[in-house]
């Protein structure tokens, strides 16, 4: 690991994630999640909620409930998700690491930030940190990045543009009451999972930020998938990341988030990244 004294400065609290292996009595008075998506969880876990959530938490995605095991893949299209958790997961808890409920480790944390950031980040842990990205195509991991073959051509130009355009089209009701109608159709998602596996990042942060490190033991960065950015509210030019504990807590000393110091005055700062995001329309709400 780099030995040095630089600060990585995140503007969003690292997500802390675990995979129950049973339904845990101790976590009974946090709140289930019912929405759109995995990513959408993720959002409200980033500003403060504690999440739980069951095999009939997400209504929308059709991709999140195979890739986190919440259900055994029953049509062609399910069959075809590979990196999955196996069924039947019975729960996920999520929540920002400062406020993570003490005793219970997160198996993986998941980290969202930009290009420099992360090239730090790798020379701080070093590549044997890291998943074998030779092995993995671009909508797993966006880890050829940084060995300087970024993507070129159509998906080069598909990722900067496409999801710009979502992040603009977000701020409108309609688009987001359109999109959450759209994709409960499995033949459109069928289609659409083609399209952008070919071209893009897929299944960003349910798969490539969570799964992945989870069952390989490693980190993965990864470019954001649509539904990162049109349910999960991020910024485009940023990318997403997950770590395991263990290799998490080597990077933890040289990050600085809102949340990691108990007197720290970086929350302002955060409810202002939130506003600036989407308007919260109250716990319940999935979009």
């Amino acid at each position: 690991m780099k030995d040095d004294n630089k600060t990585i400065r995140l503007d969003l609290p690292p997500v802390g994630v675990k995979i129950l292996s049973k339904t845990e009595s101790d976590l009974s008075d946090v709140d289930t999640f019912h929405g759109i998506s995995y990513c959408n969880a993720l959002f409200r876990a980033t500003f403060g909620e504690e999440i739980l959530l069951r095999p009939d938490s997400v209504n929308v995605c059709q991709w999140a409930p195979v890739v986190l095991g919440f259900k055994n893949p029953e049509n062609d299209f399910e069959k075809s998700i590979t990196e999955h958790l196996s069924p039947v997961t019975p729960g996920i808890y999520m929540a920002p690491l400062h406020l993570f409920r003490k005793g219970i480790k997160p198996d993986v944390v998941i980290i969202r930030t930009d290009l420099d950031n992360y090239r730090y980040i790798i020379d701080s842990l070093g590549w044997d940190n890291f998943i074998d990205h030779e092995n993995y195509s671009l909508d797993l991991t966006a880890l050829d990045t940084f060995k300087n073959r970024p993507p070129v051509g159509v998906s080069a130009w598909m990722i900067k543009n496409t999801n710009r355009l979502l992040h603009y089209l977000n701020r409108f009701g309609w688009w987001q009451w359109f999109i959450a109608y759209a994709f409960k159709s499995t033949l459109l998602t069928k289609f659409f999972d083609k399209f952008i596996t070919r071209f893009m990042a897929n299944m960003s942060m349910c798969r490539n930020s969570t799964v992945i490190p989870f069952q390989k033991g490693k980190a993965n960065v990864s470019y954001f998938c649509t539904g990162g950015i049109a349910w999960g509210k991020n910024k485009p030019d940023n990318m997403t990341s997950g770590y395991p504990y263990g290799i998490y807590q080597k990077l933890a000393p040289l990050l600085d988030y809102p949340g990691k110091d108990v007197e720290n005055t970086r929350f302002n700062e955060l409810e202002k990244e939130k506003k600036k995001l989407r308007k919260i329309k109250g716990k319940k709400s999935s979009c």
